[in-house]
């Protein structure tokens, strides 16, 4: 095996930590999901039951994450982890080009999680708060996240969403949803105005993993009036940049063996 690549038996584990980040599945769900034999799937999830990474159901038999994983999230919520470090530097730049408050979002489960932010330093300004969740409907920065997953598995999210309204701007029409998720894919970057609260619009673009896979969004948000008015001008040109630059830090990391 190369020496620069991934141990396979951490890579597998990973594996089936991915394919159970949706909710309890089989010993056979987990099989076909990451390509794994029974028995092969079967050993590592003993492994990751030691440190209750994966716990099992005693009664449906089936597996789920434990314990361990709510760990390993506290420490990424707040902020103790290497995602909010290497990504730091770049929405500081986002935030003193953009002067409103930078915001960085993973999908977990149904919802889109906040786990670092940059505010803004002007006076009137809108923030998010890290640790923060919402539903993966409302707003760009949720609808970035599911533009971006794999088909197959958003097909999966988007059945067991349900579309609940918050403000009167809230998207609760599924066709209407697949039809920003499409205009986003196509774009490149979402915006969103009044979903979750009146008043504030968000700007989002998708930031990627070295393997391609989408790991977060990076997002602007701020007063509507404010935004919009240079919306289509240096606000996205700035955030695709630093969206990009990002996923090269992600990549980076990977290359020079820190990961």
């Amino acid at each position: 095996m190369d020496d620069h690549g991934p141990v396979r038996s951490v890579a597998r584990a990973a594996d089936i930590l991915t394919a159970l980040q949706d909710g309890p599945r089989s010993l056979g769900r987990i099989s076909q999901r990451t390509g794994l034999s029974k028995p092969t799937a079967h050993r590592l999830l003993a492994s990751l039951g030691y440190r209750q990474m994966v716990i099992q159901d005693p009664v449906t038999y089936e597996y789920l994450l434990g314990p361990g994983c709510l760990r390993v999230a506290d420490a990424i919520m707040r902020g103790a982890a290497g995602i909010g470090t290497v990504f730091m530097p770049v929405m500081r730049d986002l935030e003193a080009t953009t002067r409103e408050t930078v915001a960085l979002y993973v999908r977990a489960g149904l919802e889109r999680i906040c786990i670092g932010q940059v505010p803004s330093s002007q006076p009137v300004r809108f923030t998010a708060h890290v640790g923060g969740t919402h539903p993966l409907h409302v707003g760009s920065m949720g609808k970035v996240l599911l533009a971006f997953t794999d088909d197959a598995e958003r097909a999966e999210i988007l059945d067991r969403l349900q579309l609940a309204s918050i403000t009167p701007q809230t998207v609760t029409s599924r066709s209407q949803l697949e039809a920003d998720i499409a205009s986003i894919r196509e774009a490149g970057y979402g915006m969103s105005r009044g979903e979750r609260a009146a008043g504030v619009a968000a700007m989002s673009a998708p930031v990627f993993g070295p393997d391609g896979r989408l790991l977060a969004s990076l997002s602007v948000l701020g007063p509507q009036e404010r935004l919009e008015f240079v919306a289509q001008g240096a606000l996205k040109a700035a955030l695709v940049a630093a969206a990009e630059a990002c996923s090269k830090r992600a990549a980076g990391l990977v290359g020079s063996g820190a990961v």
